[in-house]
């Protein structure tokens, strides 16, 4: 058995490692591109999501590398991504790829465990070592997802500060290789001060006062850089503070019934929605409410054409929240034809906008850009966010 899954940015390194530990051979789609979405949209029915035709597009990359069974996560609920698995499956065998198997990953509520069974089902053992490495496995995958979640908010936080435009960019893409080839619980338990050391080679401008953006939306399209023309490096080229909270360890937490986090954010959602539709529609109700009472200067809400859940999430926002807490955002549906210029156009207007909105707030507040500043990071950002802030001022 050789055995893969869709891209979702950096975070496969986090499902590859669940699975090598458990002496599972994994090969990688290759990274989301042009010829994978062509595929994907050539088989795929007309009108289902974006993500639907990437993930079949990566399934096929990976099966041309010698994938013969691939693991797609499913949820319940009126999304439609419940029902990526078995569609996806039926349309490879219709391909021609009549031996490949899709083995569906049930994550509606980790605490049922069906995960559990799943894995053992794929790793083809019950004996009383495999359980040990089953828990070393689920150690590992846990801890990188973690990771890979600080990386992204160092990232975030250093590209609005460096002085030569790219530099983040290359450590963010070494210290993900290192992530990858770190695979001892030593490496792991130290790897956050890596983050920091590697991050605090980037030649920064620490007089900037950067507006503070967050991003939000559908997971796919947020955490998928080549889906969403990734969108978090070129705002950050223009000098934007990201701030971007859901992630692959923000999913599972929320899974597991840990994060907290997503909890304040069904209360702060709950009078305009008070049930989960699917998707992330609760939670971009709560993230818009949350930004705007904690001094964010805006936000990008990011989701697939046609996506119910996302666009009923944009239509409140747009008709009911922006008139009472009047917090700037701007709306982005992907799908296959998306282009950088024009998204890009729409990010430098807004960025102008937000920029010239927030000298006149402050102006009339009386309050300068540094102490602006100041009180913001008192407030926000995670442990590790007020780390990584602390670093790159006293660099």
């Amino acid at each position: 058995m050789i055995l893969s899954f869709p891209n979702m940015g950096p975070n496969v390194y986090a499902f590859k490692t669940l699975f090598e530990q458990l002496d599972i051979e994994v090969v990688l789609p290759d990274p989301t591109n042009r010829e994978a979405i062509k595929i994907g949209v050539k088989y795929s029915p007309e009108f289902v999501c974006f993500p639907f035709k990437a993930t079949l597009g990566d399934f096929v990359s990976a099966i041309k590398k010698g994938a013969d069974t691939l693991v797609m996560a499913i949820d319940c609920g009126p999304c439609r991504f419940g029902f990526y698995g078995a569609v996806q499956e039926r349309l490879l065998h219709d391909m021609g790829y009549k031996n490949v198997n899709i083995i569906p990953l049930d994550q509606a509520d980790l605490l049922d465990f069906k995960w559990v069974k799943t894995l053992q089902e794929l790793s083809s053992k019950r004996d009383l070592f495999a359980y040990s490495k089953f828990v070393k496995a689920v150690i590992f995958f846990l801890k990188k997802a973690k990771l890979l979640s600080d990386i992204q908010t160092a990232e975030g936080l250093f590209r609005a500060y460096e002085r030569n435009q790219g530099d983040t960019t290359k450590v963010f893409n070494t210290v993900i290789n290192k992530l990858d080839q770190a695979n001892t619980l030593k490496e792991l338990r130290s790897f956050k001060n890596l983050i920091k050391e590697d991050f605090n080679t980037i030649d920064v401008d620490r007089t900037r006062t950067p507006l503070r953006v967050a991003i939000f939306g559908e997971i796919h399209i947020s955490l998928e850089p080549f889906v969403n023309v990734d969108i978090r490096r070129k705002l950050g080229e223009m000098g934007v503070e990201i701030h971007q909270n859901l992630s692959l360890w923000d999913w599972v937490s929320h899974k597991f019934h840990l994060n907290f986090h997503r909890k304040w954010l069904e209360h702060l959602s709950h009078p305009y929605v008070p049930m989960d539709i699917g998707g992330e529609c609760q939670w971009v109700l709560g993230e818009y409410i949350d930004r705007a009472q904690t001094g964010f200067s805006g936000c990008v809400h990011v989701y697939p054409f046609t996506c119910m859940p996302e666009v009923t999430a944009r239509t409140i926002i747009t008709n009911k929240l922006k008139n009472i807490y009047d917090l700037p955002i701007i709306f982005f549906s992907f799908d296959e034809h998306s282009g950088t210029e024009g998204m890009r156009t729409r990010l430098e207007a807004f960025v102008d906008l937000i920029e010239s909105r927030r000298k006149h707030k402050l102006g009339i507040e009386n309050i300068s850009l540094e102490d602006d500043q100041r009180n913001f990071y008192k407030s926000n950002g995670s442990h590790f966010f007020q780390e990584c802030f602390q670093l790159l001022q006293t660099q």
